[in-house]
Protein backbone atom coordinates (compact mmCIF):
# COMPACT_ATOMS: atom_id res chain seq x y z
CA UNK A 1 0.00 0.00 0.00
CA UNK A 2 0.74 4.00 -0.61
CA UNK A 3 -0.20 7.11 -0.55
CA UNK A 4 0.50 9.70 -3.49
CA UNK A 5 -0.97 13.34 -2.95
CA UNK A 6 -3.42 11.76 -0.55
CA UNK A 7 -4.47 9.19 -2.34
CA UNK A 8 -4.60 5.38 -1.10
CA UNK A 9 -3.43 2.77 -3.46
CA UNK A 10 -3.44 -0.99 -2.69
CA UNK A 11 -3.13 -3.92 -4.40
CA UNK A 12 -6.02 -6.81 -4.00
CA UNK A 13 -4.39 -9.78 -2.44
CA UNK A 14 -7.73 -12.15 -3.19
CA UNK A 15 -10.65 -12.25 -4.66
CA UNK A 16 -14.02 -11.06 -3.11
CA UNK A 17 -15.92 -7.52 -3.05
CA UNK A 18 -14.88 -4.17 -2.76
CA UNK A 19 -16.34 -3.13 0.55
CA UNK A 20 -14.96 -6.42 2.16
CA UNK A 21 -11.50 -6.05 0.54
CA UNK A 22 -10.71 -2.03 1.65
CA UNK A 23 -11.37 -3.33 5.43
CA UNK A 24 -9.26 -6.07 5.54
CA UNK A 25 -6.72 -3.90 4.12
CA UNK A 26 -7.42 -0.82 6.18
CA UNK A 27 -8.08 -2.53 9.03
CA UNK A 28 -8.33 0.98 11.17
CA UNK A 29 -10.42 2.97 8.90
CA UNK A 30 -13.97 2.63 10.05
CA UNK A 31 -16.26 0.91 8.39
CA UNK A 32 -18.70 4.08 7.80
CA UNK A 33 -15.88 6.27 6.63
CA UNK A 34 -15.35 3.23 3.83
CA UNK A 35 -18.90 2.76 3.02
CA UNK A 36 -18.63 6.52 2.50
CA UNK A 37 -16.10 6.73 0.14
CA UNK A 38 -17.89 4.35 -1.47
CA UNK A 39 -21.07 6.61 -1.55
CA UNK A 40 -19.28 9.44 -2.68
CA UNK A 41 -17.30 7.40 -5.39
CA UNK A 42 -13.60 8.00 -4.27
CA UNK A 43 -12.79 4.75 -4.99
CA UNK A 44 -11.64 2.96 -8.00
CA UNK A 45 -10.53 -0.37 -9.32
CA UNK A 46 -7.96 -0.15 -12.08
CA UNK A 47 -9.13 3.00 -13.22
CA UNK A 48 -12.76 2.51 -12.95
CA UNK A 49 -14.97 4.25 -10.32
CA UNK A 50 -17.45 2.46 -8.46
CA UNK A 51 -19.90 2.97 -5.40
CA UNK A 52 -21.16 -0.75 -5.11
CA UNK A 53 -20.26 -2.50 -1.61
CA UNK A 54 -20.43 -5.62 -3.74
CA UNK A 55 -18.38 -4.59 -6.74
CA UNK A 56 -16.11 -7.63 -7.64
CA UNK A 57 -12.65 -7.53 -7.48
CA UNK A 58 -9.58 -9.61 -8.23
CA UNK A 59 -6.10 -10.62 -6.83
CA UNK A 60 -3.87 -8.07 -8.58
CA UNK A 61 -5.94 -5.46 -9.41
CA UNK A 62 -5.37 -1.60 -8.34
CA UNK A 63 -7.95 -0.06 -5.30
CA UNK A 64 -7.29 3.49 -5.55
CA UNK A 65 -9.17 5.94 -3.09
CA UNK A 66 -8.82 9.42 -4.08
CA UNK A 67 -7.73 12.50 -1.84
CA UNK A 68 -8.15 10.60 0.95
CA UNK A 69 -5.19 9.11 2.90
CA UNK A 70 -7.24 6.70 4.94
CA UNK A 71 -3.88 4.55 5.83
CA UNK A 72 -3.33 7.00 8.66
CA UNK A 73 -7.19 7.75 9.57
CA UNK A 74 -7.64 8.06 13.28
CA UNK A 75 -10.63 8.46 14.96
CA UNK A 76 -11.61 11.69 16.86
CA UNK A 77 -12.37 9.51 19.99
CA UNK A 78 -10.24 6.46 20.82
CA UNK A 79 -12.03 3.06 19.59
CA UNK A 80 -12.06 0.67 22.30
CA UNK A 81 -14.42 -1.92 20.87
CA UNK A 82 -15.68 -2.14 17.49
CA UNK A 83 -17.15 -5.37 15.04
CA UNK A 84 -19.81 -5.20 12.33
CA UNK A 85 -22.83 -4.45 14.98
CA UNK A 86 -21.40 -2.26 17.87
CA UNK A 87 -18.76 0.35 18.48
CA UNK A 88 -17.15 1.82 21.81
CA UNK A 89 -15.17 4.39 22.58
CA UNK A 90 -13.37 6.05 25.88
CA UNK A 91 -15.24 8.97 26.53
CA UNK A 92 -12.98 12.04 28.05
CA UNK A 93 -14.22 14.33 30.63
CA UNK A 94 -15.99 17.09 29.68
CA UNK A 95 -17.80 15.43 26.34
CA UNK A 96 -21.54 15.00 26.19
CA UNK A 97 -22.86 11.61 24.87
CA UNK A 98 -25.28 13.01 23.19
CA UNK A 99 -26.86 16.61 22.23
CA UNK A 100 -28.98 18.62 24.90
CA UNK A 101 -31.28 21.95 24.49
CA UNK A 102 -27.91 23.82 25.51
CA UNK A 103 -25.64 21.77 23.51
CA UNK A 104 -26.34 20.29 19.74
CA UNK A 105 -22.31 20.52 18.76
CA UNK A 106 -19.94 19.33 20.58
CA UNK A 107 -20.91 15.88 21.33
CA UNK A 108 -19.42 12.28 21.33
CA UNK A 109 -21.83 10.86 18.66
CA UNK A 110 -21.84 14.27 16.71
CA UNK A 111 -17.90 13.91 16.13
CA UNK A 112 -17.68 10.35 15.26
CA UNK A 113 -20.72 11.02 12.86
CA UNK A 114 -18.85 14.24 11.38
CA UNK A 115 -15.67 11.67 11.51
CA UNK A 116 -17.48 9.55 8.76
CA UNK A 117 -18.29 6.75 11.16
CA UNK A 118 -22.16 6.12 10.76
CA UNK A 119 -24.75 5.00 11.00
CA UNK A 120 -23.93 5.44 14.62
CA UNK A 121 -26.63 5.23 17.56
CA UNK A 122 -26.27 5.92 21.47
CA UNK A 123 -26.75 2.88 23.41
CA UNK A 124 -26.43 4.25 26.94
CA UNK A 125 -25.31 7.72 28.34
CA UNK A 126 -22.45 8.50 30.65
CA UNK A 127 -22.13 12.06 32.14
CA UNK A 128 -20.64 14.78 30.64
CA UNK A 129 -17.63 14.94 33.72
CA UNK A 130 -16.91 10.94 33.54
CA UNK A 131 -15.16 9.73 31.32
CA UNK A 132 -14.67 6.06 29.77
CA UNK A 133 -16.47 3.54 28.20
CA UNK A 134 -19.71 4.76 25.84
CA UNK A 135 -21.21 1.99 23.54
CA UNK A 136 -23.04 2.63 20.00
CA UNK A 137 -24.61 0.61 18.11
CA UNK A 138 -24.58 0.35 14.27
CA UNK A 139 -28.13 -0.24 13.67
CA UNK A 140 -31.38 2.04 14.86
CA UNK A 141 -33.48 -1.70 15.75
CA UNK A 142 -30.30 -3.29 17.28
CA UNK A 143 -29.89 -0.12 19.68
CA UNK A 144 -33.95 -0.21 20.66
CA UNK A 145 -33.18 -3.84 21.49
CA UNK A 146 -30.26 -3.17 23.89
CA UNK A 147 -32.00 0.02 25.77
CA UNK A 148 -35.07 -2.32 26.03
CA UNK A 149 -33.37 -5.27 27.72
CA UNK A 150 -30.33 -3.26 29.31
CA UNK A 151 -30.58 -4.51 32.73
CA UNK A 152 -30.49 -7.96 31.26
CA UNK A 153 -27.80 -8.10 29.40
CA UNK A 154 -25.73 -5.68 31.07
CA UNK A 155 -23.79 -8.26 33.35
CA UNK A 156 -20.98 -5.53 35.11
CA UNK A 157 -20.86 -2.08 35.44
CA UNK A 158 -17.53 -1.21 37.14
CA UNK A 159 -16.41 2.23 38.00
CA UNK A 160 -13.31 3.89 39.45
CA UNK A 161 -13.99 6.71 41.98
CA UNK A 162 -11.55 9.36 43.59
CA UNK A 163 -13.25 10.42 46.87
CA UNK A 164 -12.59 13.10 49.42
CA UNK A 165 -11.63 11.50 52.87
CA UNK A 166 -11.03 8.14 54.19
CA UNK A 167 -13.51 5.66 54.88
CA UNK A 168 -14.65 4.23 58.05
CA UNK A 169 -15.87 1.43 56.38
CA UNK A 170 -13.49 -0.07 53.13
CA UNK A 171 -15.77 -1.96 51.69
CA UNK A 172 -20.22 -1.58 51.43
CA UNK A 173 -23.04 -1.03 49.36
CA UNK A 174 -25.95 2.01 49.19
CA UNK A 175 -29.34 1.44 48.43
CA UNK A 176 -31.75 4.58 48.30
CA UNK A 177 -34.76 5.88 45.97
CA UNK A 178 -32.99 8.47 43.74
CA UNK A 179 -35.22 11.96 42.67
CA UNK A 180 -34.47 14.84 40.60
CA UNK A 181 -35.46 18.64 41.15
CA UNK A 182 -36.44 20.82 38.92
CA UNK A 183 -33.01 22.18 39.03
CA UNK A 184 -31.92 18.49 38.17
CA UNK A 185 -30.13 17.58 41.11
CA UNK A 186 -30.38 14.19 42.22
CA UNK A 187 -30.79 13.06 46.46
CA UNK A 188 -32.12 10.33 47.73
CA UNK A 189 -35.73 10.29 49.06
CA UNK A 190 -36.35 8.76 52.63
CA UNK A 191 -40.33 7.45 51.86
CA UNK A 192 -42.37 7.64 48.80
CA UNK A 193 -42.09 7.58 44.71
CA UNK A 194 -38.65 7.34 43.08
CA UNK A 195 -35.90 4.97 41.57
CA UNK A 196 -34.37 2.61 43.08
CA UNK A 197 -30.38 2.92 42.83
CA UNK A 198 -27.89 0.68 44.29
CA UNK A 199 -24.52 1.03 44.63
CA UNK A 200 -21.47 -1.41 45.66
CA UNK A 201 -18.07 0.07 46.68
CA UNK A 202 -14.58 -1.36 47.69
CA UNK A 203 -11.40 0.84 48.89
CA UNK A 204 -8.78 0.09 46.46
CA UNK A 205 -5.94 2.61 48.00
CA UNK A 206 -5.93 5.64 50.31
CA UNK A 207 -4.11 8.36 51.47
CA UNK A 208 -4.53 10.68 54.38
CA UNK A 209 -6.95 12.78 52.50
CA UNK A 210 -8.50 10.49 49.79
CA UNK A 211 -9.51 7.40 48.56
CA UNK A 212 -9.32 5.41 45.36
CA UNK A 213 -12.65 3.27 44.83
CA UNK A 214 -13.71 0.55 42.76
CA UNK A 215 -17.45 1.18 42.12
CA UNK A 216 -20.12 -1.54 40.87
CA UNK A 217 -23.19 -0.39 40.75
CA UNK A 218 -26.27 -2.74 39.74
CA UNK A 219 -28.32 0.65 38.39
CA UNK A 220 -27.77 2.67 35.83
CA UNK A 221 -29.39 6.32 37.32
CA UNK A 222 -28.43 9.75 36.67
CA UNK A 223 -25.57 10.83 38.74
CA UNK A 224 -26.23 7.86 41.43
CA UNK A 225 -22.37 7.40 41.98
CA UNK A 226 -22.19 10.52 42.44
CA UNK A 227 -24.98 11.31 44.95
CA UNK A 228 -24.16 8.10 46.84
CA UNK A 229 -20.84 8.66 47.52
CA UNK A 230 -22.05 12.42 48.97
CA UNK A 231 -24.63 10.78 51.21
CA UNK A 232 -21.32 8.35 52.22
CA UNK A 233 -19.62 11.57 53.54
CA UNK A 234 -17.08 11.28 50.54
CA UNK A 235 -18.00 13.53 47.78
CA UNK A 236 -16.30 12.47 44.33
CA UNK A 237 -13.15 15.09 43.96
CA UNK A 238 -14.12 17.97 41.90
CA UNK A 239 -17.93 17.12 42.20
CA UNK A 240 -18.89 20.89 42.97
CA UNK A 241 -22.46 19.67 42.20
CA UNK A 242 -22.70 17.21 44.98
CA UNK A 243 -19.84 18.38 47.42
CA UNK A 244 -16.54 18.16 46.00
CA UNK A 245 -13.97 20.10 45.89
CA UNK A 246 -11.48 21.34 43.57
CA UNK A 247 -7.92 19.08 43.48
CA UNK A 248 -4.85 18.38 41.73
CA UNK A 249 -7.00 16.11 39.41
CA UNK A 250 -8.31 19.29 37.87
CA UNK A 251 -11.68 17.64 36.92
CA UNK A 252 -14.44 15.26 38.29
CA UNK A 253 -12.72 11.64 39.71
CA UNK A 254 -14.99 9.35 38.14
CA UNK A 255 -14.02 7.00 35.45
CA UNK A 256 -16.40 4.30 33.60
CA UNK A 257 -13.25 1.35 33.68
CA UNK A 258 -15.70 -1.54 32.68
CA UNK A 259 -18.75 -2.70 30.90
CA UNK A 260 -19.63 -6.26 30.49
CA UNK A 261 -22.35 -7.74 28.73
CA UNK A 262 -23.89 -10.32 26.33
CA UNK A 263 -23.49 -9.43 22.78
CA UNK A 264 -26.99 -8.83 21.38
CA UNK A 265 -26.51 -10.01 18.27
CA UNK A 266 -24.29 -13.53 18.98
CA UNK A 267 -24.96 -14.05 22.78
CA UNK A 268 -21.12 -14.07 23.58
CA UNK A 269 -19.74 -12.57 26.79
CA UNK A 270 -18.25 -9.34 25.70
CA UNK A 271 -15.77 -7.29 27.92
CA UNK A 272 -14.78 -3.23 27.08
CA UNK A 273 -12.33 -1.99 28.81
CA UNK A 274 -11.17 1.57 29.00
CA UNK A 275 -8.14 2.26 30.41
CA UNK A 276 -7.71 4.79 32.92
CA UNK A 277 -7.04 8.55 31.57
CA UNK A 278 -3.58 10.06 31.71
CA UNK A 279 -3.03 11.44 35.48
CA UNK A 280 -6.11 9.97 37.21
CA UNK A 281 -4.29 8.78 40.49
CA UNK A 282 -4.82 10.11 44.01
CA UNK A 283 -3.92 13.61 44.16
CA UNK A 284 -1.70 15.00 46.65
CA UNK A 285 -2.63 14.94 50.58
CA UNK A 286 -1.28 18.59 50.70
CA UNK A 287 -4.00 21.32 49.70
Amino acid sequence: MKNTKGDTVFEVKEDGKLLETVRKELPKLPSGKAKSCLEHRMISVDGIITSKFDYPVKCGQTVKITQSDVSSYSSPLPIIYEDEYLLAVNKPAGLLSVATELEKENTAIRLLRDSGIEPLYVVHRIDRDTSGVLLFSKNAELRDKMQNSWDEIVTKREYIAICEGVFAEKKGRRESLLRETESHLVYSASYGEGKLAITNYEVIKENARYSYVRVLIDTGRKNQIRVHMKELGHPIVGDKKYGGHASSLSRLGLHASVLELSHPQTGDALVIKAPLPTGFRLPKEKA
